[in-house]
């Protein structure tokens, strides 16, 4: 059996090596384990492959277990300097944020373990254009309700920053930065009164390279509720008549808010053409849209059923042509609008969702630019029960007035 010495003596010595290998680690313990100042030999066999905005370089590196990484040092623009490593066990490395479509320098070297950089190989690498540049090609600036609205693509989902601007006293001031990498953007910058002003936009890589500006001129519009009392139902050839006593021009007068037996518009039997079913409303003046709600039939069976509309577009004219036809006095306004139903739930079935929707109404929003028109047609694609009738309570129209 152990006396008390030694166990004492035992904890001692436990204490002591726990004390030494906690000790903080210096001198050198800090340099580096491969300590060969031998230079390595440089990549050679070098390829590249341009993209848009840098390329991709392929190598041949030397089979030394003593290279860590091959490094690239380059020059993006006149005064930033860029640096990639790329791992031994990889025969490729990218580099990217260049300026322009132009020659630049690359300069490759392996370095060891021992941090020794290996004779430099320089090559020469053509960027395509660069993500930045091309998306400043396409820059669209439209008058907005406000303000303006700024669209653009980006194919290549390049991070960028669309940067806003706007002229009113021949002194640019900023007014708001969009950051993206969506292959589409559409923003708008508000807090404008109506008239004409110039708004600019350029675009900024994450290297800090800038585009040149894109300046426009466009009126920016006030957004009010538009005047029904001077709307008014207009019934062209081959439209949707009212069924059952109902009144398109109901829908136009009535309070915002869902209600019964407003308009149920039914197929016109003396309809000749092949166009889709549809309804026309005279605005009374030329105006601009930006927002319109549409409030559906509520009785407790039709909400999200029978004639609530779907799948619908939306037209406008300033003079239509009055055979009915769906020409080229029509033009028409955004792709082809759907009308969701928040739950989900299948049909005949609502939950408390859906019944806000029915009656808070749902909100089409305009796209731009904006369309002038007196004229305003609903071509109905199909309503919630799969047919092509049409029931609702109200419309309400929003933008102004040209």
């Amino acid at each position: 059996m152990m006396n008390n010495k030694n166990i004492i003596r035992s904890l001692m010595a436990l204490l002591l090596t726990g004390f030494f290998s906690c000790q903080k680690q210096t001198g050198t313990n800090q340099e580096p384990l491969y300590k060969s100042a031998e230079k390595p030999a440089a990549v050679t066999n070098v390829r590249v492959i341009n993209i848009a905005g840098g390329a991709q370089i392929i190598y041949d590196i030397p089979p030394n277990p003593a290279i860590m990484y091959v490094q690239a040092d380059f020059m993006i623009n006149d005064h930033s300097k860029q640096q990639v490593k790329a791992s031994y066990f990889t025969d490729t490395l990218v580099v990217r944020g260049f300026a322009k479509s132009t020659d630049y320098k690359v300069s490759l070297r392996t370095v060891s373990r021992g941090e020794v950089l290996s004779d430099p190989v320089e090559v020469t690498v053509h960027p395509d254009t660069p993500p930045y540049l091309a998306v400043k090609q396409s820059l669209q600036i439209y008058g907005d309700f406000g303000g303006a609205n700024i669209q653009y693509q980006n194919p290549s989902s390049a991070d960028l920053a669309i940067v806003t601007m706007v002229d009113t006293t021949s002194k640019p001031e900023y007014v708001y930065t969009s950051y993206s990498k969506a292959s589409f953007g559409n923003f708008s910058i508000r807090g404008f009164g109506a008239g004409e002003r110039r708004y600019g936009a350029c675009v900024r890589d994450r290297w800090g390279n800038l585009s040149d500006t894109v300046w426009t001129k466009v009126r920016s519009m006030n957004e009010i509720e538009l005047d029904r009392s001077v709307m008014k139902a207009l019934v062209l050839p081959g439209d949707q008549i009212a069924c059952c006593g109902s009144d398109l021009n109901v829908p136009l007068r009535n309070g915002y808010k869902a209600g019964d037996w407003a308009f149920y518009g039914v197929p016109n039997n003396g309809k000749t053409d092949s166009l889709p079913e549809r309804v026309t409303v005279d605005m009374g003046k030329p105006v601009v849209l930006s927002r319109i709600r549409y409030y559906m039939r509520k009785n407790g069976g039709a909400e999200f059923r029978n004639g609530t509309l779907k799948y619908f577009k939306i037209y406008g004219s300033m003079n239509p042509n009055p055979n009915g036809a769906l020409d080229e006095s029509w033009t028409q306004i955004g792709d082809v609008f759907e009308l969701v139903k928040p739950s989900g739930l299948p049909y005949g079935q609502l939950d408390a969702a859906d019944q806000a929707e029915v009656n808070n109404g749902t909100e089409f929003i305009m796209p731009l630019p904006a369309v002038p028109m007196r004229y305003f047609r609903l071509v109905i694609l199909q309503n919630y029960s799969g047919g092509n009738g049409l029931e609702m309570a109200s419309l309400k129209f929003m933008g102004d007035y040209q």
